[in-house]
């Protein structure tokens, strides 16, 4: 009698099929984790480029036209971004609502970030 030990072939190809697939698996979550940090990195910046030309559209005072469809870009962290702005009329004369769409692209076919507020037309 022969008093074999170790492991059989086929436990030694399921072991490494299963660590195979694991591998596998655990790459998928590291890129699709890169993938969202990336996509996050973009959201902040596109807010930031929003904001900005939110508090330059509320620093015109009475001199804001308020005009619909203005577009304009601006450079942050290297990117040039563009936006463009959405002026809707509310109930009350005195104020309007204000949407600023950032895009990464010239074209604005792709959406980043959308900012809404309403602001007092005329008043500071």
């Amino acid at each position: 009698m022969h008093n074999h030990k170790g492991f059989t072939l086929l436990e030694v190809l399921v072991a490494l099929s299963i660590c195979a697939m694991a591998g596998i698996a655990a790459m998928q979550a590291t890129g699709e984790h890169i993938h969202h940090l990336s996509t996050i990195e973009e959201q902040t910046y596109a807010s930031w480029v929003a904001e900005n030309v939110l508090i330059e559209q509320r620093t015109k005072g009475e001199q804001w036209q308020g005009k619909n469809g203005a577009r304009g870009s601006e450079v942050m962290a290297g990117i040039e971004w563009f936006w463009q702005q959405e002026v809707i009329p509310t109930a009350d004369k005195n104020f309007v609502k204000l949407t600023i769409n950032v895009f990464s692209d010239e074209k604005y076919e792709q959406s980043t970030y959308e900012l809404t507020t309403y602001l007092n037309k005329g008043k500071k």
